[in-house]
């Protein structure tokens, strides 16, 4: 037999191969998934800051990927808050939720099945005029029927919370 005959050896390059890819198949994706899931924590927003200071200072002419939204708060009646409307600027793809967060409110949310569930903003608490008073939110006008951290906005949309009161 010929040393570099490997039609002889076949089946031993076959066998190395195969165990070479399985190899790979399973140390990549393990290497991707950690990094998957640090970049999964981060919001929108702070993606785009991570973004901005990895690729420095915007040269003239370069615009960033941000968009203005509107977002206002429409307080119950007798509330210690007033009713506010502001516009913010936050990353293309930014949520409902990221926007509101933006505003530099007092926010506070749980997660729920359905995603972010907005529990206070701005001290008027969800139950505080009623057992199913509560936050929801409209954007442009329409009811939306998924969680707020999964409604993305698009630039010149208005997110509009409101507090229910039932």
């Amino acid at each position: 037999m010929n040393k570099f005959d490997l039609t002889k050896a076949r089946p031993q390059w076959l066998v190395a191969l195969v165990a070479l890819m399985l190899t790979f198949a399973l140390v990549v994706p393990g290497c991707a998934s950690d990094t998957a899931d640090d970049n999964a924590a981060e919001t929108p927003t702070e993606k785009a800051a991570q973004a901005a200071e990895d690729e420095g200072p915007l040269e003239a002419g370069e615009a960033a990927d941000d968009m203005t939204v509107t977002v206002s708060v429409t307080m119950p009646e007798g509330a210690a808050a007033d009713n506010q409307t502001l516009e913010v600027t936050v990353p293309d793809g930014s949520t409902v939720y990221d926007a509101l967060i933006a505003t530099g409110w007092d926010v506070q949310a749980e997660d729920s099945d359905y995603g972010k569930f907005v529990t206070s903003i701005n001290g008027v608490t969800n139950g505080s005029e009623g057992e199913a008073s509560g936050w929801v939110y409209t954007v442009n006008g329409e009811q939306v029927m998924e969680g707020c951290d999964a409604k993305t906005l698009a630039a010149g949309d208005s997110a509009e919370w409101s507090f229910y009161v039932g």
